[in-house]
This record gives C-alpha cells, sequence and structure tokens, in this order.
C-alpha cells in the first residue's frame, strides 16, 4: 500500500512538473538533466534542435535588403505563434503576410431622439388634474 502511494506521488510530481514546463514554455527536465550532468542544455533556435549550427549557417548568407515597413506578418518561432513585422523574416518557412482590416470595433446602439413636448392648448385631462391639486 505504502508503494502504491510512494507510485502515484511520484507520477503526480513529473505530471506537475509537465504542466508547468508546458506554461512556462520552458522544458524543466532538459533544465533538471542540465544541473544533475553540469552541461547546460542547449537552446533550441527557431525550434529546431541543433539550432546553433543552423544559427552559423544562417550568419554566412548575405543580407537581404530591407523590407518594407508596415507589413506584418505571422509565424511560428520557438514553438510560439508570432505576429511581427521584424522578427518573422522570409527566410522562416511559417511566415506568411496578414492582411490588416481596420474595423471600427463595437459602436453601443445611437439613443433615439426624445419627441418634442406639444405646446398646445391644456386638454381637459390637464385641466382635471390642475383642478384637483389646488
Amino acid at each position: 500500500m505504502i508503494q502504491v502511494a510512494i507510485v502515484m506521488a511520484t507520477l503526480a510530481a513529473i505530471a506537475m512538473a509537465a504542466m508547468m514546463s508546458m506554461r512556462s514554455e520552458r522544458n524543466l527536465f532538459a533544465e533538471a538533466l542540465g544541473k544533475l550532468t553540469g552541461h547546460p542544455a542547449a537552446p533550441l533556435q527557431g525550434g529546431v534542435p541543433g539550432g546553433v549550427a543552423n544559427a552559423a549557417a544562417a550568419a554566412a548568407q548575405p543580407a537581404q535588403p530591407e523590407r518594407p515597413a508596415g507589413v506584418l506578418r505571422k509565424c511560428v518561432i520557438d514553438g510560439k505563434t508570432v505576429l511581427s513585422d521584424v522578427d518573422c523574416t522570409d527566410r522562416n518557412p511559417t511566415s506568411t503576410i496578414v492582411k490588416v482590416h481596420e474595423t471600427r470595433g463595437i459602436e453601443s446602439p445611437k439613443v433615439p431622439k426624445p419627441e418634442p413636448a406639444a405646446d398646445g392648448a391644456p386638454t381637459m385631462q390637464d385641466k382635471m388634474i390642475d383642478k384637483a391639486t389646488r
């Protein structure tokens, strides 16, 4: 009975660490392994293992001309979907141009104008009300 409790507590701790890793978008398991072995975990660049070699290859490519300002792009960087006009480059295969539609948002309904009060002669009902209040 005690062994089952220990095994279930261990599984719960592993599941909790996995959920915390997903929430903070870090790999706590790789960080813990790096601390135990004394070797820090190699960061992923571009969401691809071996990103350091890819970064060196990308630095060897000639600089591309500047893109026009104001073009919004959508791409995936390090497993996160990003909307940016700077970070999403043409070299990223997931990069797509986003067309922005300007809207006014939600407009509150307009209040109808009140009807103008009739300034005509007092009606019989108005006369009776005046007579009763005297």
